[in-house]
């Protein structure tokens, strides 16, 4: 289990470096742009940039483009502003929309599924990040709110994508972590059973379109309760992710 977190913080950790490297830089052409405090028009103007200042684009939430300027002001512009802005060059910009080259550079990503765990509904939420072309290393937590107990998982998870480059990509995951099997109150002489966790899946993702992606997967979990006794389980889900 520490071998597989380890690697996911060892990940993390390379994308904060990766996301600290030199942001683009744009000038404005218009009179002035308007900063705003978040991405939308509803959001208020907290800034207003002058033209020929220098701006850093500092990452993209679908057609608005959060800034910082050369005073350190921070904040967000439309994108038919930005269209306006010229490069260093003195040329004007142009910003395509979210395609799927940006899906096979992705970095880090998140979502939820829900499924089944054996009978039981299952939600999970999922955190990666994508160490190369092939791989991805993930943190699941998952919750089961049974009829008779509840169970909890966490794992970290080592993903391999077979055709990275597809719009469909099958892959195989292998986890470990720790299971967690809470029976209900009501129960006479339950015990709560806590447990190292091991897993493999299988699964299909697809590219949906701009920043999400689908996912379905299969997957058996395996309880290792002590030398004499494990429990295996089986679940199936449908989960929304989105990258950045």
């Amino acid at each position: 289990m520490w071998t597989c977190i380890g690697l996911l913080v060892l990940a993390l950790a390379n994308f904060s470096a990766w996301a600290a490297e030199a942001f683009e830089r744009v000038v404005i052409a218009d009179p002035f742009l308007e900063l705003h405090t978040g991405p939308g028009r509803g959001y208020p103007v907290t800034y207003i940039a002058e033209r020929g200042e220098s701006v850093e684009i500092l990452k993209r939430h679908t057609d608005w483009f959060k800034l910082r300027t050369a005073r350190g002001k921070e904040g967000w512009a439309a994108r038919e502003q930005m269209e306006r802005t010229l490069t260093a060059a003195g040329v004007q910009t142009t910003f395509r929309d979210v395609l799927i080259e940006d899906y096979l550079r992705r970095r880090l990503e998140f979502g939820f599924s829900v499924g089944r765990f054996e009978s039981d509904p299952i939600l999970t939420a999922h955190v990666g990040y994508r160490l190369q072309e092939h791989f991805l290393v993930e943190l699941n937590v998952s919750q089961v709110p049974g009829q008779f107990s509840s169970t909890s998982l966490i794992y970290g998870s080592l993903v391999s994508q077979m055709y990275p480059d597809q719009t469909w990509s099958p892959y195989l995951a292998l986890g470990v972590g720790h299971f967690n099997n809470k029976p209900k109150a009501t129960l006479v002489s339950a015990i709560e059973t806590d447990a190292d966790l091991a897993n493999a899946g299988v699964g299909v993702r697809y590219y949906l379109t701009r920043q999400f992606v689908l996912r379905v997967e299969w997957k058996q979990h395996v309880a290792l309760i002590d030398h004499n006794r494990n429990e295996t389980f089986r679940e199936w889900s449908l989960g929304i992710f989105s990258f950045f």
